[in-house]
C-alpha cells in the first residue's frame, strides 16, 4: 500500500510541476504579447498614411498569431494532436518574416499590391507545416535542410537591411527572437525548453521594441552641433571651410541630412542605397558640390548656393514623397 502512494506521488508532483511551468510560460507569453501589441498599434497609428503602416500590420499580426498558439491550447477541448499544435505555431512564426518583406515594397504605387506577394511568400513558408497537417508522418514538423538554409536566408534579409541604422540592436533583438521561435524546428541548438520558447522570443521582440522606440537623440545632438556651429560662425564672421575641416553637413544642409537620417533608419539600407544612388547621380549631373553619404550630406567643394539648396530640397521631396 506505501508503496502504491510513493509510486503515485514519484508520478503526480512532475506533472504538477510541468502544468505549473506551463502555465506560467503562458502567462508571460500573453503579458509580452500585450504589451508588443500596444507598441504596434501605436506604431501603426504614428505611420499612418505612411508605407510602413503595412509592415507595422504584419508585425501585429504576427504577435496576436503567436499568442493564440498557447490560447488554443488551453481553451480548445478536446486537445489539438501534436503535429497540429506544431503546424499552427510554425504558421505564426512564419508571419514574422512579413513585415520585413513588406518593408522591401513600401514604395507608392505598389506597396498596396506588394502585400499579396508577402501573402503568398508565407503561404511558401508554412507548405512544411500544412503537409505535415495533411500527410502526417510524425509528431512535429520537420524541415529539409534547403527549407532551413530558406529560413535562415530570411533572418538574414532584416538583419542587414537595418544592421547599419541606429536600429541595429533592434535588428539583432529580432533576428534572435526569430531564431528562437524556430528552434524546435532547426534542430534544438539553442537547447531551450520547449514550453518557453515563446516566451523567449516574445521575450527579444519586447526588447527590440524598447530599443526601437528610444528617441532619436542622434538628431538632436546634430541640430545642436550645428547651432554652436552657427553660433561660432557668426561669431567669427566668416565662412568656414568644410572641406578642410571634413565637417558633414554644413548649417545649410541639416535639415535634409536630418530628414535623410530618418529616412534610412526608417526603411534601412535596401531603399537607403537606392535614394542616395540617384540623388548623387543627379547632383553629379547637375554639377552641385555636395554628395551624400550614409551619414548625411557632404561639402566637396565650394558651398552650394540657395538655388542648388533649393533644387536639393525639391528632388529630396519628390523621392520620398513616395514612401511618407
Amino acid at each position: 500500500m506505501n508503496n502504491e502512494v510513493v509510486t503515485e506521488n514519484l508520478v503526480v508532483l512532475p506533472l504538477v510541476t510541468v502544468m505549473q511551468g506551463i502555465q506560467t510560460s503562458y502567462g508571460v507569453v500573453w503579458a509580452l504579447a500585450l504589451l508588443l501589441g500596444i507598441f504596434f498599434v501605436r506604431g501603426c497609428l504614428r505611420l499612418q498614411g505612411t508605407t510602413l503602416t503595412a509592415p507595422c500590420l504584419w508585425a501585429l499580426a504576427a504577435i496576436v498569431a503567436l499568442a493564440c498558439v498557447p490560447a488554443l491550447d488551453c481553451y480548445v477541448e478536446p486537445a489539438m494532436p501534436p503535429i497540429n499544435r506544431s503546424a499552427l505555431q510554425f504558421a505564426a512564426v512564419a508571419l514574422t518574416f512579413c513585415p520585413i518583406m513588406a518593408v522591401l515594397g513600401a514604395k507608392r504605387p505598389q506597396h498596396r499590391g506588394w502585400q499579396w506577394v508577402v501573402f503568398s511568400l508565407w503561404i511558401v513558408i508554412v507548405w512544411p507545416a500544412a503537409q505535415a497537417v495533411i500527410l502526417p508522418q510524425g509528431l512535429y514538423v520537420e524541415l529539409f535542410i534547403a527549407w532551413k538554409l530558406f529560413l535562415a536566408g530570411l533572418i538574414s534579409i532584416g538583419l542587414m537591411n537595418y544592421l547599419p541604422t541606429r536600429f541595429a540592436s533592434a535588428a539583432l533583438l529580432t533576428a534572435l527572437g526569430q531564431i528562437v521561435l524556430l528552434d524546435d524546428y532547426l534542430g534544438n541548438f539553442a537547447n531551450i525548453d520547449s514550453q518557453w520558447t515563446l516566451a523567449v522570443g516574445l521575450g527579444c521582440f519586447t526588447c527590440a521594441a524598447i530599443l526601437a522606440s528610444r528617441p532619436d537623440l542622434s538628431a538632436k545632438s546634430f541640430l545642436r552641433d550645428t547651432a554652436q556651429r552657427v553660433l561660432a560662425e557668426e561669431q567669427r564672421q566668416t565662412i568656414p571651410d568644410d572641406k578642410e575641416t571634413g565637417d558633414l553637413s554644413p548649417h545649410c544642409l541639416a535639415s535634409s541630412t536630418i530628414q535623410w537620417r530618418r529616412f534610412r533608419d526608417a526603411f534601412g539600407a535596401f531603399w537607403s542605397l537606392r535614394i542616395l544612388g540617384q540623388i548623387n547621380q543627379n547632383a553629379e549631373v547637375r554639377k552641385w558640390p555636395m554628395r551624400l553619404h550614409w551619414s548625411g550630406f557632404i561639402i566637396q567643394e565650394s558651398l552650394p548656393t540657395d538655388q542648388q539648396i533649393a533644387e536639393l530640397e525639391q528632388q529630396m521631396a519628390t523621392l520620398l514623397r513616395r514612401f511618407m
